[in-house]
């Protein structure tokens, strides 16, 4: 016969065993669309039909998924053709915008086992080396009126050295440099918003 003791000790351990399987905290997740070999360039995007949710968060913080790091070097943009076509809350551009770099992927790992951002961007330095830190959904940088070879490479330069330097920030999708793997989500940061699933 069990003891009540026993009974409710062997409870208390299954239910750590559940809370370290479930965080019930959910982070954001990405996904690769597409990649272009004439520019080496991948798409990445927060699909909200496909999952992503940057407002709530779509993937429990102890599943093991892939890091999406960058290192931005100031790469004008290549002369790739507008995707976005549509105007919604921001100009069309806002959408398909360049992160000035470059993006690879880590091995997976718990979005849990990181405390702060900090955490999370030295993994991506000691994966990839000093520069890179962790992507975030903000990253790109947009022309109004890009397209093509219209703002691009020299002229992305050119406008941005008439502008101080200060690209607008797009959001939700972006092409940036790399050839990431695309069989699975990654984790990304996202700076204004409560679904990370770490602190800042």
């Amino acid at each position: 016969m069990v003891s009540a003791t026993s009974y409710l000790a062997s409870l208390m351990v299954f239910s750590v065993v559940l809370i370290s399987i479930v965080s019930g905290k959910m982070g954001m997740t990405v996904a690769k669309v597409s990649h272009q070999n004439a520019f080496a360039i991948d798409l990445i995007q927060c699909d909200t039909t496909k999952g992503c949710n940057p407002y709530a968060g779509d993937t429990d913080c102890n599943t093991r998924l892939p890091v999406l790091c960058k290192q931005t070097d100031k790469s004008p943009r290549p002369a790739y053709a507008m995707e976005c076509t549509t105007d919604y809350a921001m100009p069309k551009e806002f959408y398909c915008g360049w992160t000035m770099g470059y993006i690879a992927t880590t091995p997976k790992v718990a979005a849990s086992s990181f405390s702060t951002i900090r955490d999370v961007d030295a993994y991506c330095e000691d994966a990839f080396g000093p520069g890179w830190v962790t992507a975030e959904f903000h990253d790109s940088r947009y022309i109004p009126g890009m397209n093509g070879a219209t703002y691009a490479n020299a002229q992305w330069t050119q406008w941005g050295a008439s502008h101080g330097n200060n690209y607008p920030s797009g959001g939700w999708r972006y092409y940036s440099y790399g050839n990431v793997r695309n069989d699975t989500r990654f984790w990304m940061d996202i700076n204004d918003q409560p679904t990370t699933c770490w602190s800042r």
